[in-house]
């Protein structure tokens, strides 16, 4: 299975529709969905600095903002199974699956990642590839000219949360961070990492 975190930048663009598609399309992997929080986080991180609530507080709606973002696309995803608990994927896990994650405060606060900014989606999604001993693809609106994508020019640039740029190094499952237009490629990505390739 590969856990595809899909960033809070797609949303409203064309390319939601376009993965899915195309992860439709590759019968040979099982995918596990994870969006991130796109404008609705957005939202929260301006309303925290206004009212001024506890970054635990903003971490919560943050949450709350994954699950806007997931159930906007709900109708897209009539073809995948929704899993509430990552404990659930076993059960619904027989042959290749199409699944998606709706996440909650309680499962997400069970996570070993900070409860605050530091940790956003990213590094949510990169605890779920670690629990179910899956290889993460995270898709971002940012264009990449090279191969290795995992590399300390874009951890620098803030593509990816504190938290996954400072711990990623401590976990063992295989990662790619592709461009949203590469939507085409995931077939390609897929068998590199059967291969034990970092895309």
């Amino acid at each position: 299975m590969v856990v595809v975190k899909i960033g809070g930048s797609l949303q409203s663009t064309q390319y939601i529709k376009k993965w899915i598609h195309e992860i439709k399309l590759n019968r040979n992997t099982s995918f596990l969905l994870v969006f991130g929080g796109g404008s609705y986080a957005e939202k929260i991180r301006k309303d925290q600095i206004t009212r001024r609530y506890h970054d635990q507080e903003a971490h919560k709606r943050a949450i709350y903002a994954m699950r806007d973002f997931t159930k906007d696309y709900l109708n897209e995803l009539r073809d995948f199974v929704t899993i509430n608990k990552l404990s659930s994927i076993k059960k619904n896990y027989k042959k290749r699956k199409l699944l998606v994650w709706m996440p909650s405060v309680d499962e997400v606060n069970s996570f070993d990642i900070p409860l605050n900014w530091d940790a956003t989606s990213d590094s949510i999604a990169l605890e779920i590839a670690k629990k179910t001993n899956s290889p993460l693809l995270v898709v971002k609106s940012v264009k990449f000219n090279c191969k290795n994508y995992i590399n300390n020019f874009f951890l620098k640039d803030n593509v990816l949360d504190k938290y996954f740029t400072k711990e990623y190094m401590r976990y063992s499952q295989k990662i790619s961070l592709v461009s949203r237009g590469n939507f085409y490629k995931l077939n390609k990505i897929c068998k590199d990492f059967l291969n034990n390739t970092n895309y």
